[in-house]
């Protein structure tokens, strides 16, 4: 019984959630010329604020041709006729990953990727130069 209870009461959230995500997103637009953002969607309300042109307002829903906006602190209605719809393009930022390592790290490859081990070829042997027991600079007799 709890447990339906339970599920109940989880399902009752998530459809919450489901209707409260669309209420909550906003379009952005721009004025294209100084508006008055009204009490209400009419001209007969009352004028709360006037924005400039070009202001960057966030459009929640329209009637009519009167949209509910917000921009710079204010809440109110503007006249659909002087906004006008933009998409937000947000910029791609790259940033490289920095990597500091030991001068002498290196790599950790693959025991697949190792060539097989070959013998070296023995060193050419070398002239044999005469053992002097003289300071440096002086010849050997």
């Amino acid at each position: 019984m709890n447990f339906r209870i339970f599920l109940a009461l989880i399902g009752a959230f998530v459809g919450l959630a489901a209707l409260s995500a669309p209420a909550s997103a906003a379009t952005v637009a721009h004025t294209t010329t100084s508006l008055n953002v009204r009490s209400g969607p009419g001209a007969h309300y009352a004028r709360i604020a006037t924005l400039p042109a070009g202001q960057r307002v966030e459009l929640y829903h329209c009637e009519d041709s009167w949209c509910s906006i917000r921009a710079a602190g204010i809440h109110g209605w503007a006249s659909a006729s002087y906004l006008e719809r933009s998409h937000v393009v947000r910029p791609v930022i790259v940033q490289p990953q920095i990597v500091i390592r030991p001068p002498h790290y290196r790599p950790h490859r693959p025991h697949w990727s190792h060539k097989p081990h070959r013998p070296r070829p023995p060193k050419p042997p070398r002239p044999h130069k005469p053992q002097c027991k003289i300071a440096p600079g002086f010849p050997c007799k």
